[in-house]
């Protein structure tokens, strides 16, 4: 059952079939051949999404980041940033992943992110002479740190699916998400001397305070929803809708760049990715059920187990009880992020989070990562690898966003993209290894 499962998902994919239709009729044929329902089946899997109340958070910061990106929120962000840092040599690339990041604390997207803030960053960045291949790049990688700062949906899909807080998980990828941002911010200046770029001029005073006090609001947005989340004034669903409010309220009246006409494109617009993802997420539902019930989750997770126990014993026969745990969960670890890396390189985060969590759980559980912070640790390794794989061929899908914004081909992207994803990987194992960089801040909330 599980063979027919994958071999028909496998062989769809190489004949480039869409991922999503690529789970849907894999699932479909492996339920007729099973001798089971496929049309009750697919019914149920796909309606248990919405009992999730956490679910409802997804779609209303879809709605959050389409505001922005309209209302004016975006590019006052990006002026701000652009003020203080802007006349900098490498100030420009600064300017695009702080803003990435700043934008990420309310769209919870990196595609949302990549779009917003890259089709004005690219134009930019190539006005002053940088390669435009390498700004496509740089707002690619940029973009991925919205999936990690807090609110990101990726990880409140996997809080939801692994029954984990999700405000503790939103607060612990605050520290990951700066650290890639730092991370890409040093490899852009590296790769920054090799060009002949022109500098901006440098703002002065007057023009710093006033850029300040366009975004202020926009920095009041990100305040409520971290504090409040942080203080446990508000779940993460109802900073959602707090977002969206906000940010309709400012761009309406303040702002007053979206005008009540407008408000049916931006629903419109929005309502067209959340279906898109839902689809995907659905499709994802069904695919993770039929490998459930064919054993698959206990085969793999006792497969890696039984791996991770067989280097730790072919390299340390003398280790004491107490080596052997520690260095088993080291290699385990490892293994866990070699194996994520290369799935996230053909499915994407969401579907690839239904998908290998309930696979993962027991592995959790094994290193004795299954409950309390220690989960929240566990959480961020695993999203935290996905996400390097919205950056990584053939599937990446904030690299075809980027790619379509910037306007330049994959290929000519990928030499800028894989260093920017060689200091992805070497904060992915600080993460890993570290677990003060995603539990310091959630120990702290009430």
């Amino acid at each position: 059952m599980t063979a027919i499962l994958l071999i028909t998902f496998l062989v769809l994919m190489l004949l480039n079939v869409p991922i999503a239709f690529c789970m849907l009729l894999s699932s479909l044929l492996t339920l007729l051949v099973a001798d089971i329902n496929p049309i009750m089946m697919t019914l149920e899997t796909t309606r248990s999404l919405s009992n999730f109340y956490s679910f409802l958070a997804v779609p209303f910061f879809i709605l959050a980041g389409e505001i922005m990106s309209v209302g004016g929120l975006s590019s006052r962000l990006i002026d701000v940033v652009k003020a203080f840092l802007g006349h900098k040599r490498n100030g420009l690339p600064f300017v695009s992943v702080i803003s990435s990041q700043l934008f990420g604390a309310v769209s919870g997207a990196s595609a949302a992110t990549c779009a917003a803030i890259g089709s004005m960053m690219v134009p930019a960045l190539e006005k002053n002479k940088y390669p435009r291949p390498f700004a496509t790049a740089l707002v690619a990688c940029a973009g991925t740190t919205g999936a990690l700062i807090p609110p990101s949906i990726p990880l409140l899909l996997y809080g939801t699916i692994a029954n984990v807080s999700i405000e503790k998980l939103f607060i612990a990828g605050v520290i990951p998400g700066i650290l890639v941002g730092g991370g890409i911010m040093l490899m852009a200046s590296h790769l920054g001397r090799k060009f002949d770029i022109t500098k901006e001029n440098k703002a002065n005073w007057k023009e710093k305070l006033r850029a300040s006090s366009k975004a202020i609001w926009v920095l009041i947005l990100m305040l409520i929803i971290f504090g409040g989340i942080m203080g446990g004034i508000f779940t993460a669903t109802e900073a959602s809708a707090v977002a969206v409010v906000y940010a309709l309220l400012v761009s309406l009246f303040i702002y007053k760049e979206i005008k009540l006409k407008d408000l049916p494109k931006v629903f419109l617009n929005a309502c067209k990715t959340t279906a898109a993802l839902s689809f995907l997420l659905a499709c994802a539902s069904l695919f993770a059920w039929v490998l459930s019930i064919g054993k698959m989750p206990e085969v793999i997770s006792s497969s890696m187990v039984a791996a991770g126990e067989g280097i730790v014993n072919f390299f340390g026969k003398n280790f004491t009880p107490e080596q052997f745990f520690f260095w088993r969960k080291i290699v385990i670890l490892l293994l866990l992020n070699v194996a994520l890396f290369v799935i996230s390189m053909f499915i994407d985060v969401a579907p690839g989070l239904l998908i290998v969590v309930p696979v993962l759980l027991p592995i959790a559980q094994t290193l004795g990562m299954g409950s309390g912070l220690e989960a929240v640790h566990f959480g961020l390794i695993v999203v935290s690898n996905m996400v390097i794989g919205l950056v990584t061929p053939p599937v990446g899908s904030t690299l075809f966003v980027a790619s379509g914004v910037g306007k330049v081909s994959i290929n000519s992207m990928i030499p800028y993209v894989l260093r920017f994803i060689l200091v992805m990987m070497i904060v992915q194992l600080l993460i890993t290894f570290v677990p003060f960089i995603t539990t310091a801040l959630p120990s702290l909330m009430n």
